[in-house]
């Protein structure tokens, strides 16, 4: 058995570089965040709903105790996961309920991903320098930092999702392939917290699984390896095993009639065909989330070590210190990593339904990949025991890449990431909500009723409580009418929900064309939706809000 390369107390002080590396990206992040995010509505509809999860779920803990509220908020239907409100929860309960804090979640997975993999890296790959050229490419990852949906800005399982996935992989690659006891149960334990993360990386898991136990029947001790990994599937069955059996209706309605067999599922699939879908895959994943500073990184440390490699000639000797005793095994580290980024790309290429969002999942294979590739140029050469070229570079190389990472980490921190158009129609959505909260609590409303003949993501019931919510912290439920979803339904339901809203809001003037059935629905009817608001309800505003003319209503004795 080849002795695994622990980190020796005299390098504390790498642990306490990268303690502070973490803890000046958290106090940057979570400062931009207040400034530039926090106060702008909860955009792309997804975090409306872990928002409000989050946020209810902090309500109830703060009446009854955060125990019965955690054991409370894992109790309910869920059919995405249930760990980041949980996590908000916790982190609510230290620094108030608010976006910033939670938000934070995402930067704590972040955080967690990075020391995960400088860990591994170190341990496995048998190199600090290229532990430390792993965080720098991690900080060079476009996702955390874009500010789009599934960011690290944005409240949703995607991000968090793939900041565990990459831990999980770390875990895997720990574990000597599967000789190591103790390892394969912490890599089972990932992967359960993974699994209660998202849902979904289940059908990833299971791809994954099957590839580790084909691969370690090949080792030696295969017997004592199989048993490692089927322990490590046990251990992470006993964790999600029974949250997926408590919502296994919830999770069965939304990914398998809702993606596959439900009316919404022929609207939502784009209907590639296999070659299409891998282009979106890998173009997705490259353009959307690699990003240009991450793939120009790789490609010029790829370039350095392998003509390094091809050189085929020590530096001076005196450097030979710097190098690992011993060459690491590969096979413990790129078996994993390829699996963890070949089984996403599969699912995910067959997967009817296609979203750029979730691409990031990909992410970790794709660095742990990188990181094998650079170690095996790094190799001992093996006319003897002298390091290689690439080797004598790491050190430097480590530096470059950590200040590559610093550097597009603070441009994107830098500047503002709205235009004067945007913040405008964000304050005017804050001002709206804000309106319809005092007119609500004046009235003694429990319950407001918000219809809106658009669907949107900034008007609706659902989106209004979060915002009153975070600018009044007063959980108000407001109840959305209307839109129904995203189908069209019965016109007799429409006019009836119409009728038992508080407030409507009636998109006037040209809109642009297309949108879901709902929308066109309600554009055809809206001479006749017009017609009923302005002859039963009093028109409080006429407003523009992201080039569209906006008319709100109100019952009569609300305006009184």
């Amino acid at each position: 058995m080849v002795p695994v390369n622990r980190p020796k107390s005299g390098n504390a002080i790498a642990w306490l570089a990268l303690a502070f590396l973490l803890v000046a990206e958290f106090a940057v992040f979570d400062a931009r965040t207040s400034r530039n995010y926090a106060w702008v509505y909860p955009r792309w509809n997804d975090q409306i709903q872990y928002l409000t999860e989050a946020y209810t779920g902090h309500e109830y803990a703060s009446r009854h105790g955060i125990a019965n509220g955690l054991v409370a908020a894992s109790g309910k239907g869920s059919a995405q996961g249930l760990l980041d409100d949980l996590a908000a929860i916790v982190v609510f309960r230290v620094a108030g309920p608010s976006r910033s804090a939670a938000l934070a979640v995402n930067m704590l997975a972040w955080a967690a991903l990075q020391a995960a993999v400088f860990l591994a890296a170190w341990r496995v790959l048998r190199s600090q320098a290229l532990a430390w050229v792993a965080v720098g490419l991690l900080l060079c990852w476009g996702t955390p930092l874009a500010g789009g949906p599934g960011s690290a800005v944005d409240f949703r399982l995607d991000f968090m999702a793939a900041c565990a996935f990459g831990i999980a992989l770390a875990a895997a690659a720990s574990t000597d392939g599967f000789r190591s006891l103790h390892g394969s149960l912490a890599f089972g334990a990932a992967v359960g917290v993974t699994l209660l993360v998202r849902f979904l990386t289940g059908t990833y898991f299971a791809l994954i699984f099957m590839g580790l136990a084909g691969w370690v029947l090949f080792l030696p001790s295969r017997w004592r390896r199989a048993l490692n990994v089927f322990l490590s599937l046990l251990v992470a069955a006993a964790m999600a095993g029974p949250v997926f059996w408590i919502n296994r209706k919830w999770i069965w309605d939304y990914y398998f009639i809702g993606h596959f067999t439900g009316p919404e599922s022929a609207i939502r699939n784009p209907h590639m065909g296999v070659l299409r879908s891998l282009e979106f895959v890998i173009g997705g994943l490259l353009g959307n989330h690699l990003q240009a500073w991450f793939l120009g990184a790789s490609a010029g440390i790829t370039l350095i070590l392998a003509a390094g490699a091809l050189a085929g000639r020590p530096f001076a000797a005196r450097a030979a210190a710097a190098t690992p005793q011993s060459a690491p095994a590969f096979a413990p580290w790129l078996v994993p990593a390829a699996l963890f980024a070949l089984a996403p790309v599969v699912v995910l290429t067959l997967h009817s339904q296609k979203s750029a969002v979730v691409l990031s999942i990909i992410v970790p294979g794709a660095v742990a990949l990188l990181l094998g590739l650079w170690a095996w140029l790094c190799r001992p050469l093996p006319t003897g025991p002298s390091p290689a070229i690439g080797a004598r570079l790491l050190p430097f190389l480590a530096g470059l890449m950590l200040l590559l990472g610093a550097c597009h980490f603070i441009a994107r921190q830098a500047g503002s990431p709205y235009d004067e158009t945007f913040i405008r129609d964000a304050r005017r959505v804050n001002a709206v909500a804000d309106r319809i909260f005092a007119m609500s609590r004046k009235a003694g409303l429990e319950s407001p009723r918000i219809a809106v003949d658009q669907v949107t993501d900034s008007l609706d019931g659902q989106v209004m409580r979060v915002i009153c919510y975070e600018r009044h912290r007063v959980w108000v439920p407001f109840i959305m009418t209307l839109p129904t979803g995203i189908m069209s339904e019965r016109e007799a339901l429409l006019m009836e929900r119409l009728a038992q809203s508080d407030f409507v809001f009636l998109a006037v003037g040209d809109a642009p064309a297309g949108g879901f059935p709902y929308d066109e629905q309600m554009r055809a009817l809206r001479p006749k939706t017009k017609a009923w608001c302005d002859a039963h309800l009093r028109l409080l505003d006429r407003f523009n809000l992201f080039d569209r003319t906006w008319a709100l209503y109100c019952r009569p004795e609300l305006a009184n």
